[in-house]
């Protein structure tokens, strides 16, 4: 080849080099941070806990104004997906009929929770409280309003042992200095898993269930 059609060449050959060393040098640069995910929810910040069946033991305001109480049987299960990020709840009366739905979801990064409300009644997806975990209690609160004025609502999990979970539902008119529990519900594990055999079939007698669950969800 001649001369001058070597010296050509040259600067093609260089830029070929030049750019094989940069892939190279890409492919063994480490993942900027940002394209890292958190870290998955730990058992304390997690909802790992609420996987299986549960009977619940429910007590209610009729009126979240009012002061009179009612008191009624209910079951759930819950599911965790997505390796924990995803906690999904079926509520159903004491007969099995569906009640109501929640799902919640973590965030890697804020390390908080999101958690969605549906009733069995309506379908529609409420807006999400959101919260986390402190020392083995879950609380999350959210904007709401009760005859057309504006309240804070917030709900509170605890763990009392492997087998005894609670809830509370309160309201607050004053911007979160003072709280009204307006529900409060006591799971018993029935089952680990959320099997799905036999679910929904009726826990205790329908007599045992004092209002029913359409009128309350």
């Amino acid at each position: 080849m001649p001369l001058l059609s070597r010296l050509s060449l040259r600067p093609f050959f260089l830029s070929l080099f030049a750019l094989g060393a940069l892939i190279a040098m890409s492919s063994n640069a480490p993942a900027h941070p940002a394209d890292q995910p958190g870290a998955l929810p730990t058992d304390a910040e997690g909802l790992y806990f609420l996987e299986g069946r549960w009977r619940i033991d429910h007590r209610m305001l009729k009126d979240p104004k009012g002061e009179e109480w009612i008191e009624f049987k209910g079951q759930a299960r819950f599911f965790t997906l997505l390796d924990g990020l995803v906690s999904v709840e079926e509520l159903r009366d004491a007969e099995g009929k569906p009640f109501g739905s929640a799902m919640r979801t973590f965030d890697r990064e804020k390390r908080t929770w999101s958690d969605s409300w549906v009733s069995a009644r309506f379908g529609v997806l409420q807006e999400a409280q959101h919260g986390r975990f402190v020392d083995g209690v879950g609380t999350f609160v959210s904007p709401d309003n009760l005859d057309g004025k504006p309240i804070l609502a917030r709900g509170v999990w605890k763990r009392v042992s492997k087998d005894v979970v609670t809830w509370e539902q309160a309201i607050s008119f004053d911007d979160g200095k003072n709280w009204k529990t307006t529900w409060f519900m006591r799971f018993e594990r029935v089952a680990q898993v959320s099997d799905a055999t036999h679910y929904g079939e009726r826990l205790v007698s329908a007599s045992a269930a004092q209002e029913p669950a359409e009128s309350l969800a």
